[in-house]
């Protein structure tokens, strides 16, 4: 488990990161919405930074995510794509 959050559970992560994120990222990456966490010119190289990434996007699409939502998406992100 990363450094973000002890508590955070990266299975509810993806199923809000699925349910709020996939379609805006499929429509910015030709179809493929995964592809924007593994393309070389990705802006997150730090755990700080993703969760930055993540608060802007949620602010972007208007969800109101609370800080242990948020922390849940970024440990998705992180274990399933970043490995920071």
């Amino acid at each position: 488990m990363s450094q973000t959050s002890l508590a955070a559970n990266p299975a509810h992560g993806k199923d809000l990161h699925d349910a709020n994120c996939q379609s805006c990222h499929a429509s910015l990456m030709g179809g493929n919405p995964d592809r924007i966490y593994t393309r070389t010119d990705r802006r997150v190289n730090s755990l700080g930074a993703l969760n930055n990434q993540v608060t802007r996007c949620k602010t972007s699409v208007g969800v109101s995510w609370p800080d242990d939502q948020v922390q849940d998406v970024v440990e998705y992100l992180n274990t399933s794509f970043y490995k920071l």
